[in-house]
């Protein structure tokens, strides 16, 4: 893979690995930057303490995206790869299970990318071919994010994309996407005016930043009864081996919260908040993958590992 020219570029795709860190500085675990203490599952990173060579910086998740939203789609981030590989098939079978639902093709479909970033995901949202049935349809598309460096990168990209749209409306609202977080007491929606019950909602490669029980509990808030949910995740066999972070432009490595959570968590905490598990989806890295460049050369060191998996639900309670 080529290495990107900015000089705020990430590091190993941005994933710290583990295993080239030297003994001696510790590693802050999940317990030490979030107010949730989670499983020993859901830590951040175990084992004895390390030491890099380059100076390590933990900061709240939202001020990381900030300063990473300017390269973040051209960082050749792996995990980003292999998930628009998988949201081929996946994206379309959400979108088709949310419009089979709706025996009134006339009434407007309410879709939402929870924590949007750039618009990676959104920008597929925009551009699919909705059925011929669903013309006289509004499609009503919010993005929600709580980076605003991210949402000017994504209103920039997004917004040539809505010109000629009548019929499919674009909302990017800067948001707490999940308020529990730091205020239990609160309600788990996003405090945004105006928004509508969600027939169709993705979360793509989010819930690694956010506790179990407080993302399923805004998906619930948002997701109407007989609605769907596309969530998509770091798979715990690489995310107990590395971290999300990059090297911003005076060499320091930054880092936010990071959860690690099996297959199995995520579906029983989704089932709990009155999800109905449609599919599931997980993905391991392999040669041909390089071969075909659906991830870069990076991606070599990760054959064999389970690095990604997905969940279509169902809202049914």
């Amino acid at each position: 893979m080529t290495q990107p020219t900015s000089v705020n570029m990430t590091f190993d795709t941005s994933l710290v690995d583990v295993s080239q860190l030297d003994p001696q500085t510790p590693i802050l675990n999940q317990g030490e930057i979030s107010q949730t203490t989670p499983k020993p599952s859901q830590a951040t990173i175990t084992g004895q303490a390390f030491q890099s060579s380059t100076p390590v910086q933990h900061i709240p998740t939202q001020e990381a995206y900030d300063q990473w939203a300017h390269v973040y789609d051209t960082d050749g981030n792996m995990l980003q790869s292999i998930d628009d590989s998988e949201l081929n098939d996946l994206l379309p079978s959400l979108l088709g299970r949310v419009c089979s639902s709706h025996d009134n093709t006339n009434m407007a479909l309410n879709l939402l990318d929870l924590g949007c970033g750039t618009g990676r995901n959104t920008s597929k949202l925009l551009s699919y071919s909705w059925p011929s049935s669903r013309n006289n349809a509004r499609i009503n598309i919010i993005g929600l994010d709580f980076s605003k460096g991210m949402l000017d990168v994504a209103a920039h990209k997004l917004t040539s994309m809505t010109r000629d749209a009548e019929k499919v409306i674009l909302r990017l609202e800067e948001a707490d996407c999940f308020p529990t977080v730091h205020n239990p007491s609160t309600s788990p929606k996003p405090n945004v005016a105006n928004l509508p019950p969600i027939d169709g909602l993705i979360s793509t490669l989010v819930l690694e930043h956010i506790p179990l029980r407080d993302f399923f509990a805004t998906l619930a808030a948002l997701v109407t009864k007989g609605g769907f949910a596309l969530v998509t995740n770091m798979h715990n066999e690489m995310g107990n081996m590395s971290q999300a972070g990059f090297v911003n432009a005076e060499g320091v490595k930054v880092r936010g919260d990071s959860y690690v959570y099996s297959v199995e968590e995520t579906i029983d905490e989704a089932r709990r908040a009155g999800f109905e598990v449609v599919n599931v989806k997980e993905r391991s890295v392999e040669e041909n993958d390089m071969r075909n460049g659906v991830v870069g050369e990076r991606g070599w060191k990760w054959v064999g590992i389970r690095v990604w998996y997905g969940v279509i639900l169902k809202k049914t309670a």
